[in-house]
């Protein structure tokens, strides 16, 4: 479900938690909401209770709204980790859940990925992110190898989602 880590064990790398600060205009306030809920000083390499950044996600929700979200999602694959052997859009979604999994400790859910066509997929997110976060972290990942070609995503089904208390999201992508 939506902003509930699914372990309190759970730990984020710092790299990732960067695109809270990177993704929305307001440094300061980004800043500020992340101290708010524990997380001061990222270290990249250092590791972070994702429940804290949950919170921290749930207040951007609340305060900036959806497009907030998405712009973190976006920031997200310039900074972290990627394979340097990713070399089209297949293989990068062939490795999402990889990619996620490299920048999570303990039980933090995955991505299931299902490829439907030669730039298509159906791409199950069981992680406890906001859709808009996940959504934008999507479209930027896919857009890193697809030779500029317009990345489109959307719910597989509207109520079938976090939002609704669902356990994970189905989204449809092309590209």
């Amino acid at each position: 479900m939506e902003y509930e880590a699914i372990s309190s064990a759970a730990r984020v790398k710092g790299n990732a938690m960067l695109a809270i600060v990177n993704g929305i205009m307001h440094r300061d306030l980004a800043l500020e909401i992340l101290a708010k809920h524990g997380i001061t000083d990222i270290d990249p390499d250092e590791w972070y209770p994702e429940q804290s950044w949950l919170d921290a996600f749930a207040e951007i929700g609340a305060d900036l709204g959806d497009a907030a979200l998405y712009a973190i999602g976006r920031a997200i694959p310039q900074v972290i980790d990627i394979p340097d052997d990713i070399n089209s859009a297949i293989e990068a979604i062939e490795r999402l859940d990889e990619v996620y999994q490299s920048h999570h400790k303990g039980l933090s859910g995955a991505y299931v990925v299902e490829i439907t066509g030669e730039s298509s997929a159906r791409i199950i997110s069981k992680n406890p992110r906001p859709c808009a976060y996940d959504m934008g972290f999507i479209t930027a990942y896919i857009e890193m190898f697809n030779g500029g070609k317009t990345v489109s995503i959307e719910h597989e089904d509207e109520l079938r989602c976090r939002k609704h208390r669902c356990a994970d999201c189905s989204y449809i992508v092309n590209w």
